[in-house]
Protein backbone atom coordinates (compact mmCIF):
# COMPACT_ATOMS: atom_id res chain seq x y z
CA UNK A 1 0.00 0.00 0.00
CA UNK A 2 2.17 2.99 -1.21
CA UNK A 3 1.33 6.45 -0.84
CA UNK A 4 2.88 9.88 -1.71
CA UNK A 5 2.35 11.95 1.54
CA UNK A 6 4.54 14.81 1.89
CA UNK A 7 6.20 15.75 5.44
CA UNK A 8 8.69 18.57 6.37
CA UNK A 9 11.05 19.06 8.86
CA UNK A 10 8.25 21.02 10.93
CA UNK A 11 5.78 18.82 10.21
CA UNK A 12 8.06 16.26 11.82
CA UNK A 13 8.02 17.98 14.71
CA UNK A 14 4.15 18.28 15.06
CA UNK A 15 4.32 14.35 14.57
CA UNK A 16 7.11 13.11 17.02
CA UNK A 17 7.34 16.02 19.11
CA UNK A 18 11.13 16.49 20.49
CA UNK A 19 12.23 13.58 18.80
CA UNK A 20 12.81 14.80 15.86
CA UNK A 21 14.25 17.90 17.34
CA UNK A 22 17.64 16.73 15.57
CA UNK A 23 16.40 15.88 12.44
CA UNK A 24 17.66 18.42 9.75
CA UNK A 25 15.74 21.39 8.72
CA UNK A 26 16.29 20.42 5.11
CA UNK A 27 14.60 17.44 5.49
CA UNK A 28 11.07 16.25 3.30
CA UNK A 29 9.57 12.86 3.83
CA UNK A 30 7.65 11.61 0.03
CA UNK A 31 5.66 8.94 1.11
CA UNK A 32 5.72 6.53 4.18
CA UNK A 33 6.42 2.72 4.13
CA UNK A 34 6.41 0.27 6.87
CA UNK A 35 7.58 -2.74 3.52
CA UNK A 36 10.70 -2.60 1.91
CA UNK A 37 9.40 -4.42 -0.91
CA UNK A 38 7.61 -1.75 -2.15
CA UNK A 39 9.54 1.13 -0.59
CA UNK A 40 10.48 3.87 -2.88
CA UNK A 41 13.35 6.99 -2.74
CA UNK A 42 12.49 9.60 -0.45
CA UNK A 43 10.20 7.47 1.43
CA UNK A 44 10.07 7.49 5.73
CA UNK A 45 10.54 3.77 6.57
CA UNK A 46 8.68 2.93 9.75
CA UNK A 47 10.18 -0.43 10.87
CA UNK A 48 6.98 -1.84 13.23
CA UNK A 49 7.39 -4.92 15.28
CA UNK A 50 5.11 -7.99 15.30
CA UNK A 51 4.81 -11.42 17.00
CA UNK A 52 6.38 -12.87 13.83
CA UNK A 53 8.63 -10.26 12.53
CA UNK A 54 10.68 -6.94 13.07
CA UNK A 55 10.68 -4.49 10.77
CA UNK A 56 14.42 -3.65 12.15
CA UNK A 57 16.00 -6.60 10.33
CA UNK A 58 15.00 -4.62 7.24
CA UNK A 59 16.34 -1.14 8.00
CA UNK A 60 19.61 -1.66 6.21
CA UNK A 61 17.36 -2.43 3.10
CA UNK A 62 15.29 0.16 3.70
CA UNK A 63 18.65 2.50 3.54
CA UNK A 64 20.09 0.91 0.29
CA UNK A 65 16.54 1.38 -1.50
CA UNK A 66 16.54 5.29 -0.84
CA UNK A 67 14.80 5.51 2.28
CA UNK A 68 14.50 9.63 3.41
CA UNK A 69 14.28 9.09 7.39
CA UNK A 70 14.21 5.61 9.43
CA UNK A 71 11.71 5.63 12.06
CA UNK A 72 12.42 3.14 14.85
CA UNK A 73 12.69 2.04 18.43
CA UNK A 74 16.24 2.52 19.18
CA UNK A 75 19.37 4.06 17.34
CA UNK A 76 21.31 2.84 14.28
CA UNK A 77 23.90 1.32 16.73
CA UNK A 78 21.52 -1.44 17.40
CA UNK A 79 20.14 -2.01 13.88
CA UNK A 80 23.18 -2.57 11.51
CA UNK A 81 26.72 -3.31 11.17
CA UNK A 82 29.69 -1.25 12.14
CA UNK A 83 30.45 -1.43 8.55
CA UNK A 84 27.75 0.03 7.24
CA UNK A 85 27.27 3.44 5.93
CA UNK A 86 24.84 5.56 7.66
CA UNK A 87 23.62 8.47 5.61
CA UNK A 88 19.95 9.08 6.58
CA UNK A 89 18.26 11.07 9.49
CA UNK A 90 17.20 8.41 11.93
CA UNK A 91 13.61 9.30 14.55
CA UNK A 92 14.16 7.02 17.62
CA UNK A 93 10.73 7.01 19.24
CA UNK A 94 8.98 4.52 21.95
CA UNK A 95 6.38 3.45 19.91
CA UNK A 96 6.86 3.07 15.96
CA UNK A 97 3.47 1.53 15.23
CA UNK A 98 2.38 4.91 17.48
CA UNK A 99 4.71 7.02 14.96
CA UNK A 100 2.79 5.36 11.90
CA UNK A 101 -0.39 6.31 13.29
CA UNK A 102 0.71 9.78 14.16
CA UNK A 103 1.91 10.29 10.27
CA UNK A 104 -1.84 8.95 9.12
CA UNK A 105 -3.46 11.35 11.83
CA UNK A 106 -1.11 14.32 10.30
CA UNK A 107 -2.43 13.93 6.98
CA UNK A 108 -5.59 13.17 7.74
CA UNK A 109 -6.19 16.43 9.31
CA UNK A 110 -4.78 18.49 6.03
CA UNK A 111 -8.63 17.53 4.20
CA UNK A 112 -12.10 18.61 5.49
CA UNK A 113 -13.33 16.23 3.20
CA UNK A 114 -16.69 14.06 4.76
CA UNK A 115 -14.79 10.61 6.71
CA UNK A 116 -17.05 7.74 6.94
CA UNK A 117 -16.34 5.71 9.88
CA UNK A 118 -17.48 1.78 9.65
CA UNK A 119 -17.63 -0.13 12.74
CA UNK A 120 -19.17 -3.53 14.31
CA UNK A 121 -18.63 -6.77 15.33
CA UNK A 122 -19.65 -8.18 11.48
CA UNK A 123 -20.27 -7.39 7.89
CA UNK A 124 -17.87 -4.45 8.17
CA UNK A 125 -15.94 -5.17 4.91
CA UNK A 126 -18.72 -5.30 3.03
CA UNK A 127 -20.79 -2.63 3.72
CA UNK A 128 -17.81 -0.55 3.41
CA UNK A 129 -17.08 -2.34 -0.06
CA UNK A 130 -21.40 -1.55 -0.87
CA UNK A 131 -20.62 1.72 0.63
CA UNK A 132 -18.01 2.88 -1.62
CA UNK A 133 -19.34 1.60 -4.48
CA UNK A 134 -22.79 3.82 -3.83
CA UNK A 135 -20.41 7.10 -3.30
CA UNK A 136 -18.54 6.44 -5.81
CA UNK A 137 -20.90 6.78 -8.18
CA UNK A 138 -21.13 10.44 -8.17
CA UNK A 139 -18.06 11.25 -5.73
CA UNK A 140 -14.23 10.22 -5.96
CA UNK A 141 -13.88 7.67 -2.92
CA UNK A 142 -10.80 6.71 -0.79
CA UNK A 143 -11.62 3.39 0.86
CA UNK A 144 -10.02 0.76 3.19
CA UNK A 145 -8.80 -1.74 0.91
CA UNK A 146 -9.71 -5.76 1.80
CA UNK A 147 -9.85 -5.58 5.38
CA UNK A 148 -6.37 -3.27 6.63
CA UNK A 149 -9.13 -2.02 9.76
CA UNK A 150 -5.95 -2.19 12.57
CA UNK A 151 -3.12 0.26 13.57
CA UNK A 152 -1.47 -0.50 10.97
CA UNK A 153 -3.82 -1.09 7.74
CA UNK A 154 -5.88 2.33 9.25
CA UNK A 155 -3.26 4.98 8.73
CA UNK A 156 -2.20 3.50 5.32
CA UNK A 157 -5.02 3.99 4.18
CA UNK A 158 -5.32 7.74 5.36
CA UNK A 159 -1.74 8.22 3.88
CA UNK A 160 -3.49 7.75 0.21
CA UNK A 161 -5.56 11.06 1.05
CA UNK A 162 -5.21 13.39 -1.99
CA UNK A 163 -6.41 16.10 -3.02
CA UNK A 164 -8.52 14.27 -5.67
CA UNK A 165 -10.54 12.61 -3.26
CA UNK A 166 -14.54 13.84 -2.36
CA UNK A 167 -14.67 11.52 0.66
CA UNK A 168 -13.24 8.58 2.17
CA UNK A 169 -14.70 5.01 3.81
CA UNK A 170 -13.05 3.80 6.27
CA UNK A 171 -13.44 0.66 7.77
CA UNK A 172 -12.20 0.41 11.61
CA UNK A 173 -12.07 -2.93 13.73
CA UNK A 174 -10.78 -3.60 16.86
CA UNK A 175 -9.77 -7.05 18.87
CA UNK A 176 -8.89 -5.12 22.56
CA UNK A 177 -10.38 -2.80 24.49
CA UNK A 178 -9.54 0.73 23.45
CA UNK A 179 -8.61 -0.03 20.04
CA UNK A 180 -11.39 1.91 18.25
CA UNK A 181 -11.07 4.77 20.46
CA UNK A 182 -7.75 5.22 19.46
CA UNK A 183 -8.55 4.61 15.41
CA UNK A 184 -11.70 7.46 15.72
CA UNK A 185 -8.48 9.77 17.54
CA UNK A 186 -6.51 9.15 13.99
CA UNK A 187 -9.41 8.87 11.46
CA UNK A 188 -11.57 11.78 12.83
CA UNK A 189 -14.59 10.67 11.07
CA UNK A 190 -17.55 13.02 10.28
CA UNK A 191 -19.97 10.52 10.29
CA UNK A 192 -20.53 6.70 11.05
CA UNK A 193 -21.95 3.54 11.45
CA UNK A 194 -21.66 0.75 13.85
CA UNK A 195 -23.32 -2.59 11.91
CA UNK A 196 -23.74 -4.59 14.93
CA UNK A 197 -23.16 -5.42 18.37
CA UNK A 198 -22.36 -9.21 18.38
CA UNK A 199 -19.86 -11.72 19.86
CA UNK A 200 -16.21 -10.90 18.50
CA UNK A 201 -13.07 -11.07 20.22
CA UNK A 202 -14.63 -12.22 23.54
CA UNK A 203 -10.83 -13.33 24.87
CA UNK A 204 -10.28 -9.57 25.41
CA UNK A 205 -13.48 -8.27 24.97
CA UNK A 206 -15.11 -10.00 27.34
CA UNK A 207 -18.72 -10.36 26.67
CA UNK A 208 -21.44 -8.39 24.84
CA UNK A 209 -20.88 -5.72 27.56
CA UNK A 210 -17.52 -5.13 27.05
CA UNK A 211 -18.12 -5.60 22.82
CA UNK A 212 -20.87 -2.50 23.38
CA UNK A 213 -18.24 -0.56 24.79
CA UNK A 214 -15.61 -0.66 22.89
CA UNK A 215 -17.93 -0.38 19.36
CA UNK A 216 -19.79 2.51 20.58
CA UNK A 217 -16.53 4.33 21.31
CA UNK A 218 -17.63 5.58 17.35
CA UNK A 219 -20.63 6.65 18.91
CA UNK A 220 -18.80 8.39 21.56
CA UNK A 221 -16.47 10.57 19.54
CA UNK A 222 -19.18 11.49 17.31
CA UNK A 223 -21.12 12.96 19.87
CA UNK A 224 -18.29 14.81 21.15
CA UNK A 225 -17.21 15.85 17.81
CA UNK A 226 -20.51 16.80 16.30
CA UNK A 227 -20.52 14.05 13.99
CA UNK A 228 -23.28 12.57 12.44
CA UNK A 229 -24.48 9.24 13.91
CA UNK A 230 -26.20 6.43 11.65
CA UNK A 231 -28.14 4.20 14.26
CA UNK A 232 -29.35 0.47 13.13
CA UNK A 233 -32.45 0.56 15.37
CA UNK A 234 -32.36 -3.34 14.23
CA UNK A 235 -29.90 -4.15 16.45
CA UNK A 236 -31.25 -3.79 20.36
CA UNK A 237 -27.59 -2.64 21.75
CA UNK A 238 -27.32 -0.31 19.38
CA UNK A 239 -30.73 1.47 19.04
CA UNK A 240 -30.98 2.77 22.72
CA UNK A 241 -27.99 5.37 21.05
CA UNK A 242 -30.33 7.08 19.03
CA UNK A 243 -31.58 9.15 21.70
CA UNK A 244 -28.18 10.17 22.99
CA UNK A 245 -27.70 12.36 19.80
CA UNK A 246 -28.71 15.84 19.05
CA UNK A 247 -28.72 14.58 15.37
CA UNK A 248 -28.65 11.50 13.88
CA UNK A 249 -29.83 9.05 11.36
CA UNK A 250 -31.61 5.96 12.04
CA UNK A 251 -32.07 2.96 10.01
CA UNK A 252 -33.18 -0.56 9.54
CA UNK A 253 -35.31 -3.28 7.79
CA UNK A 254 -37.16 -4.69 10.77
CA UNK A 255 -38.17 -1.60 12.86
CA UNK A 256 -39.57 2.05 12.42
CA UNK A 257 -36.42 3.98 10.97
CA UNK A 258 -36.25 6.97 8.85
CA UNK A 259 -34.22 5.13 6.12
CA UNK A 260 -36.57 1.71 6.06
CA UNK A 261 -36.07 -0.41 3.03
CA UNK A 262 -38.69 -3.47 2.00
CA UNK A 263 -36.58 -6.47 1.24
CA UNK A 264 -37.60 -9.15 -0.89
CA UNK A 265 -35.15 -12.03 -1.99
CA UNK A 266 -35.37 -14.06 -6.08
CA UNK A 267 -34.95 -17.55 -5.84
CA UNK A 268 -31.33 -17.57 -5.37
CA UNK A 269 -31.40 -15.15 -2.35
CA UNK A 270 -30.92 -12.26 -4.07
CA UNK A 271 -32.05 -9.27 -2.77
CA UNK A 272 -34.52 -6.63 -4.11
CA UNK A 273 -34.41 -3.47 -2.12
CA UNK A 274 -37.75 -1.11 -2.27
CA UNK A 275 -37.17 2.38 -0.54
CA UNK A 276 -39.80 4.99 -0.06
CA UNK A 277 -38.38 7.85 1.62
CA UNK A 278 -39.74 10.93 -0.17
CA UNK A 279 -37.76 12.14 -3.18
CA UNK A 280 -35.47 9.30 -2.14
CA UNK A 281 -37.71 6.54 -3.32
CA UNK A 282 -36.71 3.50 -5.76
CA UNK A 283 -36.20 -0.46 -6.35
CA UNK A 284 -33.04 -2.24 -6.89
CA UNK A 285 -32.31 -5.64 -7.63
CA UNK A 286 -28.71 -6.70 -6.48
CA UNK A 287 -26.51 -9.35 -7.72
CA UNK A 288 -25.27 -10.69 -4.39
CA UNK A 289 -26.53 -13.62 -2.42
CA UNK A 290 -27.57 -13.68 1.17
CA UNK A 291 -29.17 -12.05 4.36
CA UNK A 292 -26.57 -10.02 5.09
CA UNK A 293 -26.26 -8.71 1.64
CA UNK A 294 -29.80 -6.84 2.37
CA UNK A 295 -28.83 -5.59 6.14
CA UNK A 296 -25.45 -4.29 4.13
CA UNK A 297 -27.53 -2.47 1.49
CA UNK A 298 -29.38 -0.78 4.48
CA UNK A 299 -26.40 0.64 5.98
CA UNK A 300 -25.40 1.90 2.30
CA UNK A 301 -28.78 3.10 2.32
CA UNK A 302 -28.13 5.56 5.19
CA UNK A 303 -24.73 6.62 4.14
CA UNK A 304 -25.92 7.76 0.81
CA UNK A 305 -29.13 9.64 2.42
CA UNK A 306 -26.88 11.47 4.30
CA UNK A 307 -24.73 12.61 1.49
CA UNK A 308 -27.37 13.57 -0.03
CA UNK A 309 -26.56 10.75 -2.92
CA UNK A 310 -29.23 11.20 -6.04
CA UNK A 311 -31.77 8.09 -5.75
CA UNK A 312 -31.57 7.57 -9.76
CA UNK A 313 -27.10 6.87 -9.06
CA UNK A 314 -28.22 4.67 -5.48
CA UNK A 315 -30.51 2.60 -7.45
CA UNK A 316 -27.78 2.21 -10.23
CA UNK A 317 -25.00 1.50 -8.17
CA UNK A 318 -27.05 -1.05 -6.09
CA UNK A 319 -27.69 -2.73 -9.20
CA UNK A 320 -24.58 -3.13 -10.78
CA UNK A 321 -22.24 -4.13 -7.32
CA UNK A 322 -19.91 -6.89 -7.13
CA UNK A 323 -18.41 -7.66 -4.23
CA UNK A 324 -14.65 -7.47 -5.18
CA UNK A 325 -12.46 -10.68 -4.90
CA UNK A 326 -10.98 -10.85 -1.36
CA UNK A 327 -7.60 -12.81 -1.97
CA UNK A 328 -9.21 -16.09 -2.99
CA UNK A 329 -11.51 -15.91 0.02
CA UNK A 330 -15.55 -15.65 0.20
CA UNK A 331 -17.58 -13.61 1.29
CA UNK A 332 -21.16 -15.44 0.80
CA UNK A 333 -20.12 -15.66 -3.49
CA UNK A 334 -21.80 -18.27 -5.07
CA UNK A 335 -19.50 -20.45 -7.31
CA UNK A 336 -20.04 -24.02 -9.08
CA UNK A 337 -17.40 -26.29 -8.32
CA UNK A 338 -17.23 -30.42 -8.69
CA UNK A 339 -20.92 -30.66 -9.51
CA UNK A 340 -21.86 -28.80 -6.21
CA UNK A 341 -23.58 -25.47 -5.61
CA UNK A 342 -21.13 -23.67 -3.68
CA UNK A 343 -21.96 -20.74 -0.71
CA UNK A 344 -18.43 -19.73 -0.52
CA UNK A 345 -18.45 -17.48 3.02
CA UNK A 346 -15.26 -19.00 4.26
CA UNK A 347 -13.51 -15.43 4.53
CA UNK A 348 -14.50 -15.28 8.17
CA UNK A 349 -16.83 -16.54 11.12
CA UNK A 350 -18.12 -14.98 14.55
CA UNK A 351 -21.57 -16.31 15.62
CA UNK A 352 -23.97 -13.41 13.94
CA UNK A 353 -22.58 -13.85 11.14
CA UNK A 354 -22.97 -17.94 11.15
CA UNK A 355 -26.69 -17.57 11.86
CA UNK A 356 -27.27 -15.06 8.92
CA UNK A 357 -24.94 -17.29 6.61
CA UNK A 358 -27.06 -20.96 7.96
CA UNK A 359 -30.21 -18.87 7.11
CA UNK A 360 -29.01 -17.97 3.59
CA UNK A 361 -28.79 -22.00 3.07
CA UNK A 362 -31.97 -22.20 4.67
CA UNK A 363 -33.84 -20.22 2.13
CA UNK A 364 -31.73 -21.16 -0.76
CA UNK A 365 -33.81 -23.34 -3.45
CA UNK A 366 -32.33 -26.88 -2.98
CA UNK A 367 -32.89 -30.55 -3.17
CA UNK A 368 -30.43 -31.40 -0.78
CA UNK A 369 -28.39 -28.82 1.98
CA UNK A 370 -24.71 -29.23 3.59
CA UNK A 371 -23.07 -27.07 5.85
CA UNK A 372 -19.48 -27.16 6.09
CA UNK A 373 -18.42 -25.69 9.21
CA UNK A 374 -15.04 -24.43 11.16
CA UNK A 375 -14.61 -23.41 14.59
CA UNK A 376 -15.19 -20.00 15.48
CA UNK A 377 -11.77 -18.13 16.76
CA UNK A 378 -11.35 -15.35 19.72
CA UNK A 379 -15.17 -16.49 21.38
CA UNK A 380 -13.05 -16.84 25.30
CA UNK A 381 -15.14 -18.26 27.77
CA UNK A 382 -18.09 -18.30 25.68
CA UNK A 383 -16.74 -20.54 23.24
CA UNK A 384 -18.61 -23.36 24.09
CA UNK A 385 -22.02 -22.30 24.42
CA UNK A 386 -21.84 -20.66 21.07
CA UNK A 387 -20.49 -23.81 19.19
CA UNK A 388 -23.23 -25.99 20.60
CA UNK A 389 -25.72 -23.20 19.65
CA UNK A 390 -24.27 -23.05 16.09
CA UNK A 391 -24.37 -26.65 15.55
CA UNK A 392 -27.79 -27.01 16.54
CA UNK A 393 -28.57 -23.93 14.10
CA UNK A 394 -26.58 -26.07 11.18
CA UNK A 395 -28.77 -28.85 12.66
CA UNK A 396 -32.05 -27.34 11.50
CA UNK A 397 -31.08 -25.96 8.51
CA UNK A 398 -29.16 -28.79 6.63
CA UNK A 399 -29.54 -32.07 5.64
CA UNK A 400 -25.92 -32.87 6.33
CA UNK A 401 -23.38 -30.81 8.81
CA UNK A 402 -19.38 -31.40 8.09
CA UNK A 403 -17.70 -30.01 11.37
CA UNK A 404 -14.21 -29.27 11.53
CA UNK A 405 -12.05 -27.89 14.55
CA UNK A 406 -11.61 -28.72 18.18
CA UNK A 407 -14.37 -26.86 19.18
CA UNK A 408 -16.58 -28.43 16.92
CA UNK A 409 -15.16 -31.70 18.18
CA UNK A 410 -16.14 -31.20 21.52
CA UNK A 411 -20.11 -29.74 20.35
CA UNK A 412 -20.10 -32.85 18.84
CA UNK A 413 -20.12 -35.28 21.75
CA UNK A 414 -23.11 -33.65 22.62
CA UNK A 415 -25.38 -34.74 19.42
CA UNK A 416 -26.55 -37.96 18.54
CA UNK A 417 -27.63 -36.52 15.22
CA UNK A 418 -25.98 -38.84 12.41
CA UNK A 419 -26.32 -35.77 9.93
CA UNK A 420 -23.63 -34.40 11.76
CA UNK A 421 -20.16 -35.95 11.27
CA UNK A 422 -16.73 -34.47 11.76
CA UNK A 423 -13.39 -34.35 10.16
CA UNK A 424 -10.12 -33.76 10.88
CA UNK A 425 -8.64 -31.90 7.57
CA UNK A 426 -9.99 -30.20 4.88
CA UNK A 427 -9.57 -32.82 2.46
CA UNK A 428 -11.39 -35.10 4.09
CA UNK A 429 -14.24 -32.61 4.03
CA UNK A 430 -14.01 -32.26 0.17
CA UNK A 431 -13.84 -36.05 -0.41
CA UNK A 432 -17.05 -36.17 2.01
CA UNK A 433 -18.90 -34.08 -0.39
CA UNK A 434 -17.83 -35.33 -3.26
CA UNK A 435 -19.85 -38.46 -2.42
CA UNK A 436 -23.12 -36.28 -2.59
CA UNK A 437 -22.15 -34.47 -5.71
CA UNK A 438 -26.07 -34.05 -7.82
CA UNK A 439 -28.20 -31.51 -9.22
CA UNK A 440 -29.63 -29.53 -6.15
CA UNK A 441 -27.16 -29.86 -3.49
CA UNK A 442 -26.12 -26.68 -2.05
CA UNK A 443 -22.85 -26.56 0.26
CA UNK A 444 -22.21 -23.68 2.42
CA UNK A 445 -18.60 -23.55 3.71
CA UNK A 446 -17.85 -21.08 6.30
CA UNK A 447 -15.34 -20.58 9.80
CA UNK A 448 -12.74 -18.20 11.08
CA UNK A 449 -10.00 -16.76 8.85
CA UNK A 450 -7.89 -18.74 11.57
CA UNK A 451 -9.83 -22.12 9.86
CA UNK A 452 -8.61 -21.62 6.20
CA UNK A 453 -12.25 -23.40 5.05
CA UNK A 454 -11.80 -21.83 1.37
CA UNK A 455 -9.02 -25.11 1.59
CA UNK A 456 -12.48 -27.52 1.16
CA UNK A 457 -12.79 -25.56 -2.09
CA UNK A 458 -9.59 -25.89 -3.33
CA UNK A 459 -9.70 -29.78 -3.06
CA UNK A 460 -12.73 -29.70 -4.57
CA UNK A 461 -10.80 -27.57 -7.00
CA UNK A 462 -8.33 -30.06 -7.11
CA UNK A 463 -5.95 -27.30 -6.60
CA UNK A 464 -4.07 -28.95 -3.40
CA UNK A 465 -2.94 -32.59 -3.12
Amino acid sequence: MTNAARFSYDDLQIIAGRAAAHLPPSIIVSGVSTDTRTLVPGNAFVALRGEQFDGHDHIPTAIAKGAALIVAEHGPNDAVSADFPIDVPWLVVPSSLQCLGSFGWFHRGRFTIPIVAIAGAAGKTSTKDLTAHVLSSTLRVLKTQANYNNQIGTPLTLLQLTDEHDVAVIEIGTNEPGEIETLCAMVQPTLGLITNIGKEHLEKLIDLDGVEREETALFDWLREHSGLALVNMDDERLRNYASTFTRCITFGIESNAEIHPTISFDADVRPTVHIVHGTFTFRAQMRVHGLAAAYNATCALAVAWAMQIHPADVQAALASYEPPASHGYGRMSVEHVAGLTILNDSYNANPESMIMALRTLHHFPAERRIAVLGDMRELGAAAEEEHLHIMSEAENSADLVILMGEEFRRALETTEDERVIFHETHRGCALDLLEHVGDGVVVLVKGSRGMSMERVIEHLQGNEG
